[in-house]
């Protein structure tokens, strides 16, 4: 595995312990889980895609995230044996409701050519 691969994933790894753990804010009362995280090839910057369950409360939970990205990188700072820890941006990842979406489509063309 490619080096931004095993980084990418130990930063998403850490940051679903972290949010679990160690954030008091109260915009993230709801489940959040990091479903993945893309680092660019320099580690200067990383996006991570968060997922949300009640996506009434993605807007701030994902606000919330962003506003304690320096505290997150502090953390992550602590925890990993990596030099430079990037910079994390946190973006709501609708990856789930799509493939729900293709998935009743599909069944509903299925459903179409059997009758």
């Amino acid at each position: 595995m490619p080096r931004q691969e095993r980084v990418d994933d130990e930063i998403r790894k850490l940051l679903n312990e972290i949010i679990a753990r160690e954030l008091k804010d109260p915009r993230l009362c709801t489940i959040v889980c990091v479903s993945a995280v893309s680092t660019s090839k320099d580690l200067k910057t990383a996006k991570a895609y968060v997922s949300v369950m009640d996506k009434s409360m993605e807007k701030g939970a994902i606000a919330a995230l962003n506003n304690a990205s320096a505290y997150i990188r502090g953390l992550l700072f602590d925890k990993m044996k990596i030099r430079l820890v990037p910079h994390i941006t946190f973006i709501a990842d609708h990856s789930i409701e799509n493939g729900d979406k293709i998935d009743r489509l599909i069944k509903k063309l299925h459903e179409d050519e059997q009758q």
